[in-house]
């Protein structure tokens, strides 16, 4: 795991049990499923709208982003938000948290049958990037 990244991406004052506890892979970070609510909540607690989430299985120190479900098959397992029309970004931080957070602690790792560490990769942006990415100026 490269954790020697994790204060480039993560916020500032992010927790260092969280941010300890991150896989972090080419601008992204992910956390084991038992923590992905809570980093989500964080982050919905302090401004960033969590924009969504995707399962990975670590193996070996590699993302596999399609693990083999039940179903036998690589599967994709995940969730995304949008923001709603005429929502304030405050209104948009917190729905999109408590989906987001409602997901991970709904999901079942007994779903995933191939072998490996399952983390949540989660993305999420501050108000100022995100009016950036509308505006196409990033």
């Amino acid at each position: 795991m490269n954790r020697t990244t994790n204060h480039l991406i993560l916020p500032l004052d992010f927790p260092p049990e969280l941010s300890s506890a991150a896989f972090v892979a080419h601008s992204e970070a992910a956390w084991p499923t038992s923590l992905a609510p809570k980093a989500v909540e964080w982050l919905g607690l302090h401004g960033y709208a969590v924009l969504g989430t995707e399962l990975w299985l670590i193996k070996e120190g590699a993302i596999h982003p399609l693990p083999v479900g039940l179903s036998g098959m690589g599967e994709v397992h995940g969730n995304s938000v949008d923001r709603e029309q005429g929502e304030s970004w405050e209104m948009f931080v917190t729905r999109a948290s408590a989906l987001t957070a409602a997901f991970l602690r709904s999901f079942d790792p007994a779903q995933i049958v191939e072998q490996g560490e399952l983390y949540f990769n989660v993305v999420w942006v501050e108000e100022e990037k995100f009016n950036k990415l509308g505006s196409g100026s990033v």
